[in-house]
């Protein structure tokens, strides 16, 4: 079974509190991991630097599946996507779903 990634990429906002992006990252990460996924968070220092990119990895495309599908019926998923925007710290700069080829 291919892997499967996702990377979801912002940038800080002029201003925004770096320790409450932070937060908002490992507050997130605790739902991810919650719901099975792999989660890590990269600060960006080549070609799009100062972008953050939280990144989730899946063993399986069914892996990925059930992962989301867990994210969207829980209830404090929904409450920390809203106190995610509300915080308006950072920009969404692009997201991306890979999958892995066996080479």
């Amino acid at each position: 079974m291919p892997a499967v990634v996702m990377q979801f990429v912002s940038h800080p906002k002029p201003g925004s509190d770096l320790a409450t992006i932070l937060q908002l990252a490992k507050d997130g990460a605790v739902l991810w991991r919650k719901h099975g996924a792999d989660v890590s968070y990269w600060s960006v220092i080549g070609g799009e630097v100062g972008n953050y990119a939280f990144v989730a990895r899946f063993d399986s495309i069914e892996a990925y599946g059930r992962t989301l599908a867990s994210l969207g019926a829980d209830p404090a998923f929904a409450e920390f996507q809203a106190k995610r925007l509300k915080a308006g710290q950072s920009d969404w700069v692009r997201s991306s779903m890979s999958i892995q080829v066996d080479i």
